[in-house]
């Protein structure tokens, strides 16, 4: 994976967004990056497990949790399934579970926080690569997705780091 950091992304480029919801790294890797796929998910993580069961190389998941209710839109198995698969990463605005196994897998987790409850399969089927908004960031499928522990950001093209 290419040397960035996200500081470094912002002092250079001026057609990005930077997020603006904070959120923690909860995998093997802490600084990642790759094209966007995106699943927006009311309680069940069903489309999740679709994408990720897709080859990822060179790709993030953005996961929008819509729900009222909490619940783990990530777990460990989910995580395992996303590396082997050759996912980069996956960012969601919810919360994950199994943490303590998931910081063993090398792929890059970040999330809100965790919480021990699974989804609800029966609540709310959920979209894939639909456009989704993550606090001030407006993100579309084929946009790319730059994080560390500093932050993220993200931008429409590919940039050249």
């Amino acid at each position: 994976m290419k040397n960035f950091t996200v500081p470094d992304i912002c002092d250079e480029n001026d057609d990005i967004q930077i997020g603006n919801l904070f959120l923690n790294s909860y995998g093997g890797l802490n600084k990642f990056y790759g094209q966007i796929h995106t699943a927006k998910c009311e309680h069940s993580n069903r489309v999740v497990k679709e994408l990720i069961n897709q080859d990822g190389t060179g790709k993030v998941l953005f996961i929008k949790h819509t729900g009222t209710e909490l619940c783990s839109m990530i777990g460990d198995q989910i995580a395992q399934t996303a590396f082997d698969n050759n996912w980069n990463g996956i960012i969601t605005n919810g919360c994950i579970r199994d943490i303590e196994v998931i910081k063993n897998i090398n792929i890059g987790v970040y999330a809100k926080n965790p919480y021990p409850k699974k989804t609800n399969k029966k609540i709310g089927i959920g979209e894939k690569d639909v456009p989704i908004d993550i606090g001030n960031a407006q993100i579309n499928p084929g946009d790319w997705a730059y994080i560390d522990s500093n932050g993220w950001i993200i931008s429409r093209k590919e940039l050249d780091l």
